[in-house]
Parts: C-alpha cells; sequence; structure tokens
C-alpha cells in the first residue's frame, strides 16, 4: 500500500503568543522607560531657569512703567482726575425747600395740551360705534319668502283679464296634406328600386395541399456537399485516457483531513 508523504510526519505549527503583563512578554525579556538615562531634576527647576531668564532681558530693574500712572479718584464726590478740577459743576436742588414762614409760590397757569376725540368703544354690531347714523333694525320672519311667493302668485291672477285664447277656427292641416294627415315632404313620389340579392359565395375543398417544387434544405442537409462525419479529438481522448489511468492507480482508501491548526488567535501586544 503507497502512502502518500503529507500523510507522514507533523503538520504545519506555529509558536503561539504569550499572555499576561510581565517582561516575558516582550521581545528583549524586560521593560524599557523612555526616561532611562535621564538625571533627576529637583520640580520647579525648569520654571526657575526660565524666570531668571526673563529677569536677565529686563533692560532696568524694575522692569516696565508707565509714563504717567491711570488717575483714579479718592472717594464719593472728589473730582481727582477731571480736566477742569477747579470749575467743576455745582450742586443744584430737585427741587427749592421753603424756608419756615415763607409761602410757596403761586401755579401758573398753562394752556391745555392737544385735544384729541376719545374714541368709542366696542366693534362692530354695538350701537353709535359708527362714525355716521346707526343701523335701523330691520326685522327677517321666518316664512317671509314663502308670503312672498304667494303675494306674487295672487297679483298675476288678478292680472288676468279673461279666460285663455281660443281659435275661431277649425284646425287644418297643410296645403300638402296627404291622406294619411300628414304634408307630402314626408312621402315618396317614386317607387323604391328592387332590393339587391347577395350572391352566395361557392367554397371549393382541395384534395391535395400544396407543395413547393424544391423545399429549403435545414440541419445537415443545408450544405452542397455531403455533411463531414463526426471524428473525435484526439487531444480529448487522450486526456479521458490518462484521467481513467490515473483514478484506476489511486488508492482505494477512506479520505482522512490533515490535522488541526497549532495556532490559537492571539491579541496583539501594541
Amino acid at each position: 500500500m503507497i502512502t502518500n508523504d503529507r500523510y507522514k510526519g507533523k503538520g504545519f505549527t506555529t509558536t503561539p503568543g504569550r499572555k499576561g503583563q510581565g517582561p516575558e512578554v516582550t521581545f528583549d525579556r524586560r521593560f524599557k522607560s523612555i526616561h532611562e538615562g535621564d538625571k533627576y531634576v529637583d520640580p520647579g527647576t525648569h520654571e526657575k531657569k526660565y524666570r531668571l531668564a526673563q529677569e536677565k532681558r529686563k533692560i532696568t530693574a524694575d522692569g516696565f512703567k508707565y509714563t504717567s500712572p491711570g488717575k483714579k479718584s479718592c472717594g464719593s464726590g472728589n473730582y481727582f482726575g477731571c480736566f477742569n478740577e477747579q470749575g467743576f459743576p455745582k450742586h443744584e436742588t430737585e427741587f427749592e425747600v421753603t424756608k419756615r414762614g415763607e409761602l410757596p409760590d403761586r401755579v401758573k397757569s398753562v394752556p391745555k395740551n392737544i385735544v384729541t376725540g376719545v374714541c368709542k368703544k366696542g366693534t362692530f354690531g354695538i350701537a353709535d360705534t359708527c362714525i355716521g347714523e346707526p343701523y335701523k333694525y330691520q326685522s327677517d320672519p321666518y316664512n317671509a319668502q314663502h308670503k312672498r311667493t304667494i303675494d306674487e302668485a295672487r297679483s298675476a291672477t288678478q292680472k288676468h283679464i279673461g279666460g285663455a285664447f281660443k281659435a275661431a277656427s277649425r284646425g287644418g292641416g297643410t296645403f300638402d296634406k296627404t291622406d294619411q294627415g300628414s304634408s307630402k315632404i314626408y312621402s315618396l313620389d317614386r317607387p323604391l328600386p328592387p332590393k339587391k340579392e347577395v350572391e352566395k359565395k361557392i367554397t371549393r375543398t382541395i384534395p391535395v395541399a400544396f407543395k413547393p417544387s424544391s423545399p429549403g434544405k435545414r440541419g445537415f442537409n443545408c450544405t452542397i456537399s455531403p455533411f463531414p462525419e463526426y471524428k473525435e479529438d484526439p487531444l480529448e481522448l487522450q486526456e479521458r485516457r490518462k484521467r481513467e489511468e490515473a483514478k484506476a492507480a489511486k488508492p482505494q482508501t477512506t479520505w482522512k483531513p490533515i490535522s488541526g491548526p497549532k495556532s490559537t488567535p492571539t491579541r496583539t501586544i501594541l
């Protein structure tokens, strides 16, 4: 019995990734710090160096100063800092207070302001709200239309003088009256032509169906010369023979799948 080489030995194997948080999970087997090799510095050293460097850039010892300090008021009621400190406005009272024993001034007569007519209150539908005269009341009975129709019919009958008009002469026909009582215009002057007889169609039976002299050729008979005989492709025969030989030489064994994967899915360390 011939055994295929792929069934011998182990299958494809891989090294599964390690799990955990210790140094054994890294490539170098140890943790590396980004500050490795740096010297220890006390807190606030860099800030102190930056502050001293800024002090050296000053032109004077006290640094920048304004030419004139801003003027500020020193309490309520002071005019310090104003443009005219000497001629500031005097205090004026809102009204004069009468002293003891004095009489107040008499009130002067003041003319009236613009006088306008007060608008009347109310909306449409309220009496005395329009510019003109108010609307007069008009009654609207429920059956006013019915009473108006009856009154018009009575007034129309009263206008009738007598009975309906009737002609004294006897009703007659037309001047070309026929025996039937109608006009000759509806009669015939000449007799109608005789009715045409419809000829009967004669159907003939054909004993033999029509056949053309030379029917069109189809399929293998459509060529001028006889159709060539069928020959199999030699290449196809050769391939078929090879497949049959390989099938016969194949060992009659049950199919077995290859070994399963040796690795397991691992989580990335990044």
